[in-house]
Order: C-alpha cells, then sequence, then structure tokens
C-alpha cells in the first residue's frame, strides 16, 4: 500500500556512509583489485588480499569517529572471511575481534585510520565495500 504522506520521511538507519570520500590502503592486494574499491559504493569493485588474510584500512585527513562498521563481501565470496580484528590504526588498539562479515558495532573511537584485519579466511576473501558510520 501507499505511505501515508503524512508519515515522516525514513532515513538509512546507519546515517551517512563516511568511507565515501575517504582514503583507502592495505597490507597487499590481489591481481586486479584495489583498495578504493571498499569505498566507491560499488558492489561489483572489490578489494582482496594477495593471500587468504590481509589487511584493508579507511583514513581520514583528521580525526573522525566512528562507532559501527559494515563489512559486505562480493558476489560469489559469501563466507570467505573467517576470523578478523578491527583495529584503530592510530593507537594499534583491537576494537573489536570476531568472525565472518557484515555489521560490526564497538564503543564510538576518534580516529584517523581504521584497519579490517583478516587473520582467517577460506579461500580467498573479496571485500566489497568497508563502511564506516558514526553511530
Amino acid at each position: 500500500p501507499p505511505t501515508d504522506p503524512t508519515d515522516p520521511p525514513t532515513t538509512p538507519p546507519d546515517g551517512s556512509n563516511l568511507s565515501i570520500g575517504a582514503g583507502s590502503d592495505g597490507s597487499s592486494k590481489g591481481g586486479g583489485t584495489s583498495y578504493g574499491n571498499v569505498r566507491d559504493g560499488d558492489m561489483s569493485t572489490y578489494w582482496s588480499p594477495s593471500g587468504s588474510t590481509g589487511d584493508i584500512s579507511v583514513k581520514w585527513s583528521s580525526a573522525t569517529t566512528i562507532a559501527r562498521v559494515v563489512i559486505r563481501e562480493a558476489s560469489g565470496s559469501a563466507g570467505a572471511i573467517g576470523s578478523w580484528q578491527l583495529v584503530n590504526h592510530d593507537t594499534g588498539a583491537v576494537l573489536k575481534s570476531g568472525s565472518g562479515a557484515g555489521t560490526i558495532t564497538f564503543t564510538p573511537a576518534s580516529l584517523r585510520k581504521i584497519t579490517f584485519r583478516i587473520t582467517g579466511a577460506s579461500g580467498t576473501p573479496r571485500v566489497a565495500e568497508f563502511e564506516t558510520y558514526a553511530g
């Protein structure tokens, strides 16, 4: 049914993806992939490490507060990401650790660079998007 025009407009629950327009780098990249592919909003492009493990980072020119990350795997590689750590690259502190892709929430941190470190995988993981949110 159509939405009642008096209903308030809906907004994305996560707010703005702060990765769009940011920078990115990593520990290695497999052939044909790019670090920038994880922050372009395009699920058809991706980054993969040269092996089964590696780091991918999103960075800003000034401190940015992040409290939620969403890792999206490329089509055909769902489930490849095994264990991981989410690291505040500025301090080396591990913000969260776990397994599998998806939404990661943690205590808000002000940082200039955040790293998703894949420490275990089945095959070669492919990260299509590394989204970052303030809340």
